[in-house]
């Protein structure tokens, strides 16, 4: 793999990951201000949710690790 395309996939793992830190954020903004009075399925569904995207966060979070890791190796 060539280093410019290295550093193509680094900056879409990296924008991925963003995004994906983002959509958790705004998940968790909305948890806090739900009403505590309301149904419990929204706040159930919602932490799935969070669940879910921390487990995809921590898998680009490595996949951005090893493309940097590629890149330090390869520059040296």
């Amino acid at each position: 793999m060539s280093e410019h395309s290295m550093i193509q996939r680094l900056f879409t793992a990296k924008d991925a990951l963003k995004a994906t830190v983002q959509k958790m954020l705004d998940l968790n903004r909305q948890l806090k201000s739900a009403p505590k009075a309301e149904e419990p399925s929204p706040a159930v569904d919602i932490k799935q949710e969070l669940k879910l995207l921390n487990k995809v966060a921590d898998h680009q979070a490595k996949i951005v690790q090893l493309y940097e890791y590629r890149l330090k190796k390869a520059s040296n």
